[in-house]
């Protein structure tokens, strides 16, 4: 029996066999782009193309579509929604890969020179990185420890942002908008299923708190960085009154009264403002954690396969 490289698709290597003796080597060099180009042409332009474009010979039938470099646009950062990511994420992506998608970690396949060299190679297909001043970066507060009342808050405030509109009333990534939904270039994607057991960028609390913070470039998730500071006098318009029971809609009445009203948040102290903030920010994060199932071995096999972007 033929032995299937498991880093391939459709036939085509994704990954050349020589650099495995030097997988997980420390660098030794300041980042080159002229090494990266050597390292991107074996690894990367099956998919990603040679010109970075995403159109490399084995991105046809790939759902979702590699990342068109040229663009500048990158949705996993630790930088304000619209800027450019740092090399840091840039190397993340690389070291770790996508779940859901055929993006492999290379972490174990290129050694930290060679990873270092590409991220300085594929940064020279966007003249966006060209003279561009360094970005600010997320700084993550310490995470609070889960509790039935924090999760139980993070379901009224995944209520009030209406997250479930694209995410589902459950968060299985059904709502009503999700099948309407495009990127920047056209392609359906699909909203996060926030029962599956691996997200893209991670479901650890980091992770959930840095993706609705930052948004995902490219994508209709934006940043909710400026959301979370919502008054108690905040109306429940009708189609979220459609789309939930009596009962959640008068939980959710009773959570906007026991709020502060928008004069009151106006007039609040930065620092009172800003612990309020983070309070219902940890609390979606708890509650989408708390969404997240144990995958069955049937669900492994037949359901979490390579779907519409996630």
């Amino acid at each position: 029996m033929q032995k299937i490289n498991p880093l391939s698709f459709s036939g085509l290597a994704l990954i050349a066999v020589p650099f495995l003796a030097m997988a997980g080597a420390p660098a030794l060099f300041p980042a080159s782009a002229a090494r990266g180009q050597v390292v991107y042409s074996k690894a990367c332009t099956a998919c990603h193309g040679e010109n970075g474009d995403g159109n490399g010979p084995g991105a046809g039938p790939l759902n979702p579509k590699p990342r068109d470099f040229t663009s500048g646009l990158y949705k996993y950062r630790s930088t304000g929604f619209g800027e450019l990511p740092t090399d840091e994420d840039l190397l993340q992506v690389i070291n770790e890969g996508i779940p859901h998608s055929q993006m492999p970690p290379w972490k174990h396949t290129l050694s930290e020179q060679e990873r270092l060299d590409v991220v300085a190679y594929i940064k020279g297909f966007s003249s966006d990185f060209k003279d561009a001043k360094p970005p600010e970066v997320l700084v993550i507060p310490e995470t609070p420890a889960s509790s039935p009342a924090l999760v139980q808050e993070g379901r009224k405030v995944f209520m009030a942002l209406q997250c479930w509109s694209c995410h589902g009333t459950e968060g299985h990534g059904d709502g009503k908008a999700a099948s309407i939904l495009m990127d920047n270039w056209g392609h359906p994607i699909r909203p996060v299923n926030f029962t599956w057991a691996q997200y893209k960028r991670g479901n650890d609390p980091a992770s959930i708190y840095k993706t609705f913070t930052t948004g995902l470039n490219g994508t209709p998730m934006p940043s909710f960085a400026g959301a979370f500071l919502f008054g108690g006098d905040k109306e429940i318009d009708s189609t979220t009154k459609a789309s939930f029971s009596a009962l959640e809609i008068k939980q959710l009445e009773d959570y906007f009264k026991a709020q502060p009203t928008e004069a009151a948040l106006n007039n609040m102290a930065a620092e009172k403002k800003n612990e309020l903030e983070q309070q219902r920010k940890w609390a979606l994060v708890h509650y989408l954690r708390s969404l997240i199932q144990k995958p069955t071995i049937q669900q492994q096999l037949f359901t979490e396969d390579m779907e519409l972007t996630r």
